[in-house]
C-alpha cells in the first residue's frame, strides 16, 4: 500500500527545502538585526560619552565658582542633541548642582549621585569632572532608544518580507527537484509492495540512466532474485528447523518450548471437556554425584536411559518432556481426580528405582516429583509449571525419591523463598548481614582458642531471619559465593584485632559451603581475602561438612592441600551427621574434627551414645587430628566430654554467640578456668 500524501518523499522534499531555507534566512535575519541593534546601541553609547566630556569639562568653571545659572546654559546645549532627554550634574559632594530636562515627561534627577543605570528605554553614561587633577564633580547624560528601537524593527519587517519571498521561491524550487526523484521511487515502493504483500518474487522495476536512483532499482532487481533463492531455501528447512526447536537434542524428547506449546492446548481444551489435567516435575535425585564421580558423558548416556523408562510408563495421551539438566515433567490428560496423577508419579519414581548399568558402572538414583493439577471448574489461570516446581522442591526437602502434590500452603512457601531471596540479594550491600562470634575452649584447662564465624541476617522489616531459612536460599541461588567471602573477609579482620589481646594468638574458624568448596577459585579466593587483611594463615580455620568428602575425591584433597599449604587449617564439621564415610578420612589433610552437637544433645539417653561419641573422639585423636565437641549446654556435659579426652568445647554453657568478641574475652579474663587435670572449678558463663 502506498504511503499517504502527507508522509510521501514528494512532501518530504519539499519540506527539507523549504526548511533548510527558512532555517538559512531566518539565522540572516536574526544576525542583521542583532548585528544592526548592537552597533547602533554601540554608535549611541560612544556619543553619549563625547557628549558627557565636553559638557563636563565647560561646566568646571560654573562647579568652581558655584554658578548655576551658568551650568544651566552649558546643560541647554544639549537641546541640539535630540536623542538626549536629560543631563544631571553633580557638584563635588555628589548632590545635584543643575540639571537639563527635555520635556516634562522626563523623569527629574535625583538629589544625589547615582551609578550608571540602563533601561529598556533609556542609555545613560557618567563621567567624572576633573580641573587639572581635582575632582569638581559628575555628570550624568540619559538618552531615549525608542527612536532607535522604531528603525531597527522597520528595518525587520522588510527582512520577514524578504524572507517569506525567498521561502516561496524555495518551495517552488522543491517541487520541481521531487518530480524528478519521487516518480522512479513510486515505481520502486510499488514493486516493494508486491513483494511484501503479495509474496511475488517476479516482480522487477525498470532500470533507466546511470544515476543513483536507476543503480538503487538494478539493486533491488539482484535482490529479489537472490531472495527467491533463499526462499526456496528457506521453505526446504522450515520444517526441519521447526522440529529441532521442540526437541531436546540429547534425549530426543520434547523440551521445555514444546512443552509450554502442549499444555496451552490442553488448558484450552479443559474448558470444554471434563476431566482433570495433571502436571508432574521430575528432578533426580544423586544426578550430580555421577556427573562429578563418572564424568558428563556417562551423565549424558544416563539421562538417556532414564528417558526411555520415563517413555515407557507414560500413556500415548500423555507428553513428556525434558525442560533442563536432570528435570523432565510430564502433562496427564484425562484424569478423574489428583489420585490419579500421584498414582502416576509414583510409577515413574519406581521406574527410576531399578539400577541402571552405563559403560560397566551400576548406577543407583532416585527421583523427586513435584504434582500440580487443573479442574474444569477452577476458572483461576495459575502457572501450573511454577506450582509443580515448587512441590517438587517440598518433595526435595521432604527427604527425596517420593512425590508431593502441590497445595496453597507450598505455595505460600514458594512466594516465601522468593521474597527472601530477593531481599537477600541486596542484604551484603545494605548492611543487614552481620557476623556474630561463638567462643571456643581447650576442654582441659579452659583457655579460649577460637572463635567460630556465624552469618547472621536482620532484615529491617522481617526482622532477624534464621541461619537455617537463608544459608539454603543462599546455596540454591548461587548468592552463598558472595556471601561466603564476605563473611571470611569480615572475620579475618576481626581476627586480626584479637592479637592485641593477652591470650593472643586466638584462631577464628570459618564455615565454607561444598558449593563454596566446588569452585575452581576456592584457594585462589582465600589466599587473596589473607593478603587483603593481613591475617597470618594459620589464624585462620577453614571448616568443611562431609558433603565435599562425595564426588571427586582426588580433586577435592587436591584443593585441601593447596590449602594447607598456604598455612590455614582443616576441620571436618558436623561430623557423623552427613555421609560419614570412614575410608574417606586418611586421604583428606583434616587438622581437626568437629562433633555435630546432636551426640552431646543425646548423650544422658543412652549408654550407647555416650559409647558412640568416645569412639569418635578416639578415633580423631588416634588419625591425629584435634577433636572439638560442639553443643555443650550443661555441666554434666562438659565433664563427661572432657573425661573422653576431647580436645576442645564448645556451646551455650561457655559462650553464646556474639557479634561483641572484645567483651566476651574480657569477661573470660575474669572466670574462673578448668584446673590442669581436667577437674571443674567453676563452669565459665557468658
Amino acid at each position: 500500500m502506498i504511503a499517504p500524501r502527507f508522509s510521501s518523499l514528494r512532501a518530504n522534499i519539499i519540506a527539507v527545502v523549504v526548511l533548510a531555507s527558512s532555517l538559512a534566512v531566518g539565522f540572516f535575519t536574526a544576525m542583521m538585526s542583532y548585528v544592526n541593534t548592537r552597533s547602533s546601541i554601540a554608535q549611541l553609547d560612544s556619543r553619549l560619552a563625547t557628549l558627557a566630556d565636553v559638557i563636563g569639562q565647560n561646566s568646571a568653571a560654573a562647579l568652581d565658582f558655584r554658578d548655576a545659572k551658568a551650568a544651566e546654559e552649558v546643560l541647554g546645549a544639549l537641546r541640539r542633541e535630540p536623542p538626549v532627554i536629560s543631563a544631571c550634574l553633580y557638584n563635588a559632594r555628589a548632590a545635584l548642582f543643575s540639571e537639563y530636562q527635555r520635556d516634562a515627561n522626563v523623569p527629574p534627577c535625583s538629589r544625589f549621585a547615582a551609578a550608571k543605570v540602563t533601561g529598556r528605554d533609556g542609555r545613560s553614561v557618567t563621567r567624572d569632572i576633573l580641573r587639572a587633577t581635582d575632582f569638581v564633580g559628575s555628570i550624568q547624560v540619559t538618552a531615549d532608544v525608542r527612536d532607535l528601537k522604531s528603525r531597527n524593527n522597520r528595518m525587520l519587517i522588510v527582512a520577514i518580507m524578504m524572507a517569506l519571498i525567498s521561502l516561496s521561491m524555495a518551495g517552488f524550487s522543491g517541487a520541481l527537484l521531487q518530480r524528478r526523484i519521487s516518480k522512479p521511487v513510486t515505481q520502486l515502493a510499488s514493486a516493494m509492495n508486491q513483494v511484501t504483500a503479495d509474496g511475488n518474487f517476479e516482480a522487477r522495476v525498470a532500470v533507466k540512466g546511470n544515476d543513483e536512483i536507476a543503480q538503487l532499482a538494478a539493486g533491488f532487481n539482484r535482490m529479489i532474485i537472490e531472495l527467491e533463492r533463499r526462499n526456496q531455501m528457506a521453505q526446504r528447512a522450515e520444517s526441519k528447523l521447526l522440529e529441532q526447536a521442540r526437541t531436546d537434542a540429547l534425549t530426543g524428547l520434547p523440551n521445555r518450548r514444546y512443552l509450554a506449546e502442549r499444555l496451552e492446548r490442553e488448558l484450552q481444551r479443559l474448558r470444554q471437556e471434563k476431566w482433570v489435567i495433571g502436571l508432574l516435575y521430575i528432578d533426580l535425585d544423586g544426578f550430580k554425584l555421577v556427573n562429578d564421580s563418572l564424568g558428563h558423558g556417562v551423565g549424558g548416556l544416563l539421562l538417556c536411559e532414564v528417558a526411555k523408562r520415563l517413555k515407557s510408563r507414560v500413556r500415548g495421551t500423555d507428553t513428556l518432556a525434558r525442560v533442563g539438566g536432570d528435570e523432565f515433567t510430564v502433562i496427564l490428560t484425562g484424569l478423574e481426580s489428583n489420585e490419579d496423577a500421584v498414582v502416576a508419579a509414583n510409577g515413574l519414581i519406581e521406574s527410576l528405582s531399578r539400577s541402571f548399568v552405563i559403560e560397566g558402572n551400576e548406577i543407583t538414583i532416585g527421583a523427586s516429583v513435584g504434582i500440580t493439577t487443573r479442574h474444569p471448574a477452577v476458572n483461576e489461570d495459575p502457572d501450573l509449571l511454577m506450582q509443580a516446581d515448587s512441590a517438587m522442591y517440598a518433595a526435595k526437602r521432604s527427604g527425596k525419591n517420593r512425590a508431593v502434590l502441590f497445595s496453597p500452603e507450598l505455595g505460600l512457601m514458594a512466594r516465601e523463598r522468593l521474597t527472601l531471596e530477593r531481599e537477600l540479594r541486596g542484604a551484603i550491600g545494605r548492611g543487614e548481614i552481620y557476623v556474630e562470634y561463638q567462643p571456643e575452649f581447650n576442654a582441659t584447662t579452659g583457655q579460649l582458642v577460637r572463635f567460630e564465624a556465624l552469618a547472621r541476617w536482620k532484615h529491617p522489616h522481617l526482622g532477624y531471619i534464621s541461619p537455617v531459612r537463608f544459608i539454603p536460599i543462599a546455596e540454591e541461588s548461587g548468592l552463598i559465593y558472595g556471601l561466603g567471602e564476605y563473611v571470611m573477609e569480615q572475620a579475618c579482620r576481626e581476627c586480626l584485632a584479637w592479637q592485641r589481646w593477652p591470650n593472643a594468638p586466638i584462631q577464628v574458624a570459618v564455615n565454607v559451603s561444598a558449593l563454596q568448596f566446588a569452585s575452581e577459585m576456592i584457594v585462589e579466593e582465600i589466599g587473596a581475602i589473607l593478603k587483603r587483611t593481613g591475617l597470618p594463615p594459620e589464624l585462620l580455620q577453614v571448616e568443611l561438612t562431609e558433603s565435599v568428602m562425595i564426588g571427586s575425591l582426588d580433586h577435592s584433597a587436591q584443593k585441601m592441600m593447596r590449602l594447607r599449604s598456604l598455612g590455614v587449617t582443616l576441620a571436618i564439621d558436623d561430623f557423623g551427621t552427613g555421609y560419614s564415610c570412614l575410608g574417606y578420612l586418611p586421604e583428606l589433610p583434616f587438622s581437626a574434627l568437629k562433633i555435630d552437637r546432636s551426640f552431646v544433645r543425646n548423650l544422658h539417653l543412652s549408654s550407647e551414645t555416650a559409647t558412640m561419641l568416645h569412639s569418635m573422639i578416639e578415633l580423631g585423636k588416634k588419625m591425629g587430628m584435634r577433636v572439638i565437641v560442639e553443643g555443650i549446654e550443661e555441666e554434666s556435659q562438659l565433664e563427661t566430654v572432657a573425661a573422653m579426652g576431647a580436645n576442645e568445647v564448645q556451646g551455650y554453657l561457655l559462650g553464646r554467640p556474639s557479634p561483641t568478641p572484645r567483651i566476651q574475652f574480657a569477661e573470660y579474663l575474669e572466670a574462673p578456668k578448668l584446673s590442669i587435670d581436667g577437674e571443674l572449678i567453676e563452669p565459665i558463663e557468658f
